[in-house]
């Protein structure tokens, strides 16, 4: 199944930009993010073995790239001046936009609805007025939650300040993330699925090490 086409256009957008910032912060940072949200959703809830070992494995190899976004935002936004760390930050705001709002819109998922035999405009409708139920004030609070984890990474990065923090906080409460460690969910996973790895290594370098001898 393709990609839905907000994420399309934002990845297409994201190639074509020329600027390298837009680049790490709109793939390592945000696209990355989202992917290890999601990964570390299915690896908690999946019953089946293989499917979370996948699952870790996975986030195991996309760790790496997430972190080479983290590296550069502590490295790079304290050296920028104002006006460069404002065209950063809205660049970043674009990306969370096109990622919160339209990719997590109801016509996003029509093709999956159809794919188990749902009418897709009979469930978006029922999306949408559930939506229009609930409380307002309602925002993302555990700790797997996609979109959770994409914020938590921009405003643990420095990417979210009192310019652009009206738009977030509808989705987070900042202050509860602000006052978490800078650990992520999917670290401690990830970490696991790289000593499974090592594992594996150094058990096949014994091997070749007995049989040379």
């Amino acid at each position: 199944m393709e990609c839905s086409a907000a994420l399309k256009a934002l990845l297409v957008e994201i190639i074509e930009a020329p600027e390298v910032y837009k680049k790490i912060v709109g793939m390592q940072m945000l696209v990355e993010g989202l992917a290890m949200g999601a990964f570390s959703h299915g690896y908690r809830y999946n019953r089946d073995p293989l499917a979370r070992k996948l699952f870790q494995l996975v986030m195991t190899d996309e760790a790496f790239h997430h972190k080479f976004g983290k590296i550069w935002a502590d490295r790079t936004i304290p050296q920028l001046s104002q006006a460069e760390r404002d065209l950063v930050e809205d660049w970043t705001a674009h990306c969370a936009q096109k990622l919160l709002f339209d990719r997590g819109a109801p016509n996003q998922m029509a093709e999956l609805f159809g794919a188990y035999d749902m009418d897709p405009e009979r469930v978006m409708a029922d999306i949408v007025q559930r939506r229009k139920e609930r409380d307002p004030n309602r925002r993302y609070k555990s700790d797997t939650n996609v979109f959770r984890v994409l914020i938590k990474t921009l405003l643990k990065a420095g990417l979210i300040t009192e310019r652009t923090r009206s738009f977030y906080a509808m989705y987070v409460d900042l202050d509860e993330l602000a006052g978490e460690g800078d650990r992520m969910v999917g670290d401690d996973i990830a970490e696991d699925g790289i000593r499974y790895l090592q594992e594996i290594n150094f058990k096949d370098r014994a091997r070749v090490a007995v049989a040379a001898e």
